[in-house]
């Protein structure tokens, strides 16, 4: 089972919204083999940009390992970041869809405690086929994202920096809460690392970079498959340093957006015609 092993807590992408925020960098990507998809939870690309009119997040969570809500200004979610920048992947198509992104606990599902300190790519796909009926259509895509205890791991080992994983060729994704609390002592931060997260993951399962979705320019970086060379691109696999950190918090400022993706990612969702 093939997987994006994004974001690691070492790597920091500023980010801005209202203050400044430090969400990880992605710290690659390698599989496990190649067992094939199962069907249930197979992801259409080119169906989900010329026929689908619905998306919608489904957050499913163990005890212990909830979600960040709340506002990060009044009448402003923590969770629209996620929602405002799937829908700039699509602004502009024939068929813009509609998104629902949840925003409160009470809109997301609790399970139980799996009892697990590791996840590999193949357990969080058996979880997934336990806990999702699979709601995937012509018209309407359901994204599950699991918010579990532990760690990932992979054909390397247990792997304590890595936040999120997203399985090519589904539309599952996993955070790994323990990452997520260790990567500042600042809650604050703590929100927006993985609000980042969520949307660098949405980027890969929605066929960025070159991973299902067309590239209209060369930026994929060869050294690091499925990611953008546009240091300001929440889809670059590591910030520069501190300088490039500054310089992308102040384009956040100038433009006053809070869309991570960049302008190449962006055309190539935008004008991808299947």
């Amino acid at each position: 089972m093939k997987y994006d092993r994004c974001l690691s807590k070492g790597t920091i992408i500023p980010l801005l919204f209202m203050v400044l925020l430090s969400p990880a960098g992605c710290s690659g990507d390698s599989g496990n083999g190649s067992e094939p998809i199962p069907d249930a939870v197979a992801l259409d690309i080119p169906a989900l940009y010329s026929r689908v009119d619905t998306i919608s997040v489904l957050v499913i969570y163990e005890p212990d390992a909830e979600p960040f809500t709340g506002s990060a200004q009044p009448g402003t979610t923590y969770w629209s970041v996620l929602r405002s920048n799937i829908a700039s992947l699509f602004e502009g198509r024939t068929i813009e869809p509609d998104i629902y992104v949840p925003s409160d606990l009470s809109e997301m599902e609790r399970i139980s405690d799996q009892g697990q300190e590791t996840w590999t790519a193949d357990d969080i796909i058996a979880l997934a086929r336990t806990v999702w009926d699979g709601n995937l259509s012509d018209f309407a895509v359901e994204f599950p994202v699991f918010f579990l205890n532990g760690y990932f791991e992979n054909e390397e080992g247990t792997n304590y920096q890595i936040i999120g994983v997203s399985i090519i060729g589904t539309p599952v994704i996993a955070v790994f809460k323990d990452v997520v609390l260790s990567s500042s002592s600042m809650t604050q931060i703590s929100r927006f690392v993985e609000q980042a997260t969520l949307v660098h993951e949405f980027g890969h399962v929605m066929g960025l970079v070159n991973n299902g979705v067309p590239m209209t320019s060369d930026h994929l970086d060869p050294e690091h498959p499925r990611h953008c060379t546009n240091e300001r691109c929440v889809m670059f696999w590591q910030n520069e340093g501190a300088s490039d950190m500054m310089l992308f918090v102040q384009q956040m400022i100038d433009e006053g957006s809070v869309i991570m993706f960049g302008n190449e990612c962006l055309e190539d969702t935008r004008s991808y015609r299947p």
